[in-house]
């Protein structure tokens, strides 16, 4: 959620600036400026996929959960380091490539380059639709535990508990939800329409709304507000494999 209010912060305070007062868009402040933009876009998807990794690790293997939690802070130094270096290898394949801010046109473009369709169609469009796979696909084991941990106990404690797999699965799926718009509408919609409003709605709307959607999301599950309860069931061990029987304790 910082990273989102970070990118937030950082997008709207550099497309307000008067052009009298803004360095020039190929300028190095304007460089730093929107590389650090898209590295902090970097990052929340990558804890999208580390809460994915996270729900796994707490549901199918609880005996690690200490563990994992441990190890936690040092994974975030991972996302943060993998994040540097995909902007860092933008850099490294053209220095020429590079975000830039149009404030004529309110566009948020990649200089073109020999690099640059490489860069968006490996980089950032395969990257995002592997991080939104990885997440439902995570999600979806996490899920079809869930589903066979309930069919084994009562059928009372698993009606009162159902709202754990409601949570889980709307969790998942609204995460995917600002990657997902940004990806469409930006790689896919954006290059093809002629028309300045779709573009821009495209462009600069979809980034700043696609992080406001994405703290919103991470702040209403942190706070399980009342549709998404603290749920209180007990610690579940699975007493052989994952499609075993499993004892409540």
């Amino acid at each position: 959620m910082y990273a989102d209010i970070a990118q937030l912060v950082l997008i709207t305070a550099y497309c307000l600036l008067g052009e009298k007062f803004a360095p020039a868009p190929h300028a190095l402040p304007s460089i730093i400026t929107c590389q650090t933009i898209e590295t902090l876009y970097f990052f929340t998807g990558q804890l999208h996929v580390l809460m994915a990794v996270h729900r796994f690790m707490h549901i199918l293997v609880p005996r690690w959960a200490q563990s994992w939690r441990a190890a936690t802070s040092t994974l975030l130094w991972v996302c943060v380091a993998t994040s540097i270096a995909r902007i860092m290898l933008m850099t490294a394949l053209d220095t020429r490539m590079y975000w830039v801010y149009d404030r004529k046109t309110a566009l948020w473009f990649i200089t073109d380059t020999p690099w640059t369709q490489f860069y968006e169609i490996y980089l950032e469009l395969g990257w995002s639709i592997l991080e939104m796979v990885a997440i439902l696909v995570l999600d979806g084991i996490t899920l079809s535990h869930l589903i066979s941990w309930r069919s084994a106990i009562s059928r009372e404690r698993a009606t009162m508990h159902r709202h754990i797999e409601t949570r889980l699965v709307l969790q998942s799926l609204c995460q995917c939800i600002p990657t997902a718009s940004i990806t469409i509408l930006y790689f896919l919609v954006f290059p093809n329409i002629k028309s300045q409003f779709i573009q821009f709605m495209c462009s600069s709307f979809v980034l700043s709304f696609g992080n406001v959607l994405d703290a919103f999301i991470i702040l209403i599950f942190h706070l399980r507000l009342s549709l998404f309860r603290a749920n209180s069931v007990g610690f579940v061990s699975a007493t052989s494999t994952f499609a075993g029987k499993y004892q409540e304790e």
